[in-house]
């Protein structure tokens, strides 16, 4: 009897024991629910802390650990504007004295390389510079592409060939893409996320003023110094920078072994997105220096390149372990979208930025020094917009309207562009400059900013988000800058042909100008007013590229995240 009811009374315990069990499962239930409830009506908010909290780093440490005040804070900004300065000037620098260069070496068919080799690793390196500095730390992946562009420089600067000045040019350009991509992801990572918005505000215009002073020293160092001093200043700005840096920047480093970090890196797939972009980059180029589009080295690259992505695309998303574009944050359509937007602005800028300054020089005949001056309103003004819309989005904290605003008014602005004439109009060009500089300047930080408040919270995403944003910027901008380099070159040897029978002095093959186009002082002033039309009239085809790219731009920044900067944010 007695065993009887101590067997029922371990029943009845048990039994309660269950139904507690059951009860606090049913506890935890309800709130994941009223948790994820919470998440839709405002994922930017933690039910608990009532504060937007972006993700950790990925790489052992908190968000905490990475953010700055006070001196540290704004000696790590100015560190950081020097960094971007210093490729964006190299960038810009270089636009001035390709022909310079060309004639040094006695080897024009390779001028257009020395963009092109610059370009390509910029545009395909940036998403992998951004998975190692989780892994490895951002300082010391900075170092590294600090030292690779400044090596790149060295040997730019002491070639005594095309082939090896094109070689460090391709060096330059694997340190530029870490370099910008390393700075954008330590902007965001500094500092909270309402204070992002001027932060990446000054980080954008950097590039801006870079491409009003880039040509204008550029000018001067190959009129009246030396085209090599343009590479010999890397050298004495990076002298400069890179203890500043070093010596200012001290965030906490990641945790783990070195074996342990290099295991986080799928090389397989950093390799195959290496190789296709670069195939199709190697394409656009064979395709526009003398290559027939025909040619079985431009087909051969295009296929090679256009497989070797496909691969890419189903190893990446479906059996990396660690892949160079994570799955979680690409799902995410509202980050796609800005995505598109970020890239397709940016892109359709600097394809606006390099004709309007080839038309400065070969059309309205001015030389580097006052092309760069006439590029300064268009500086000006998107400097000093993208500025004014950081305030806006920190004090008012609306990133899609702005946005919106700057998405309607830059296709105006670049259809308002193809109107300039073989006489430059002194008005017309100031005031076009200055309406699409503000309307660049208005989604030079919105659409990343809207990204980051809507990336996934796991582990490392706002660090890979930044990347992929950048890599998208990188990617399109040396794409697009390829193809509008093949259409100016195509439609230019088509219109060339149409005039040659108009043509009265032909003391040498027209065909030559589009290599040389100091070939062009020569021509009487009949001769060079048909060719300078042509050349307008191929400069305009480009314009209808960025165009379209602004098109596309503006019909994406619609469906941008209507998400606001968070006003309470956890440091």
């Amino acid at each position: 009897m007695t065993s009887d009811s101590s067997l029922e009374e371990k029943n009845l315990e048990e039994a309660d024991i269950e139904k507690q069990v059951q009860d606090e499962e049913q506890v935890q239930r309800l709130d994941r629910i009223r948790t994820i409830e919470s998440d839709i009506l405002d994922p930017q908010i933690s039910r608990k802390s009532k504060a937007f909290r972006e993700s950790d780093a990925g790489d052992g440490t908190t968000r905490e650990d990475q953010i700055l005040t006070g001196t540290p804070y704004y000696i790590c900004v100015v560190s950081l504007i020097l960094c971007m300065f210093l490729i964006a000037l190299d960038q810009m620098i270089t636009a001035a004295i390709l022909t310079t260069v060309s004639d040094h070496f006695h080897d024009f068919g390779k001028m257009t390389w020395i963009t092109a080799a610059y370009m390509m690793p910029m545009g395909c390196c940036a998403q992998v510079w951004g998975r190692l500095s989780i892994s490895f730390g951002r300082k010391w992946i900075m170092v590294i592409c600090i030292i690779i562009f400044e090596l790149g420089s060295l040997v730019a600067g002491v070639s005594n060939s095309m082939d090896m000045f094109i070689g460090g040019r391709a060096l330059q350009g694997v340190g530029a893409s870490g370099i910008q991509s390393i700075v954008m992801i330590i902007g965001t990572e500094i500092t909270t996320m309402d204070r992002k918005p001027i932060l990446l505000a000054n980080l954008s215009l950097t590039f801006v003023v870079a491409s009003c002073i880039g040509p204008i020293i550029g000018g001067l160092f190959g009129t009246y110094v030396s085209w090599r001093w343009c590479f010999y200043i890397n050298l004495c700005c990076g002298a400069l920078i890179f203890p500043f840096f070093v010596f200012t920047y001290k965030p906490k480093p990641p945790v783990g072994s070195f074996m342990d970090k290099l295991r986080t890196v799928d090389f397989l797939d950093s390799g195959l997105m290496i190789a296709s972009i670069v195939l199709i980059l190697l394409a656009l180029s064979f395709g526009q220096n003398g290559t027939t589009w025909r040619s079985s080295s431009v087909i051969s690259c295009f296929v090679i390149g256009g497989v070797l992505l496909i691969i890419f695309g189903i190893y990446n998303f479906g059996y990396s372990k660690f892949p160079a574009i994570p799955r979680d944050i690409v799902s995410v359509v509202k980050i796609d979208i800005g995505f598109i937007v970020f890239s397709m602005n940016y892109a359709a800028f600097l394809v606006m930025a390099q004709f309007l300054s080839i038309y400065y020089q070969n059309v309205a005949g001015h030389n580097a020094f006052h092309t760069g001056l006439s590029l300064i309103p268009m500086a000006i003004a998107t400097s000093g917009i993208a500025i004014v819309n950081g305030i806006v989005m920190k004090k008012f904290g609306i990133i899609k309207e702005v946005c919106l605003v700057g998405a309607v008014f830059l296709p105006v602005a670049i259809g308002l562009l193809t109107m300039l004439g073989t006489k430059e109009n002194l008005g017309w060009s100031i005031g076009f400059q200055i309406l699409l500089g503000s309307a660049t300047g208005m989604n030079f930080q919105g659409p990343l900013m809207s990204a980051l408040i809507i990336a996934p919270k796991t582990p490392g995403s706002s660090i890979l988000t930044t990347a992929f944003f950048n890599f998208g910027r990188s990617v399109a901008s040396a794409l697009f800058s390829e193809i509008a380099g093949a259409i100016y070159t195509a439609t230019l040897k088509a219109g060339i042909k149409q005039i040659s029978s108009q043509i009265q002095e032909k003391t040498y093959p027209l065909e030559a100008i589009i290599m040389n186009i100091d070939l062009l002082k020569d021509l009487n002033i009949h001769d060079r007013g048909l060719v300078e039309a042509k050349i307008l009239s191929s400069i305009d085809n480009t314009f209808y590229l960025a165009l379209a790219m602004a098109l596309v731009s503006f019909a994406f920044t619609f469906f941008l995240s209507g998400k606001k900067v968070p006003k309470n944010v956890e440091a």
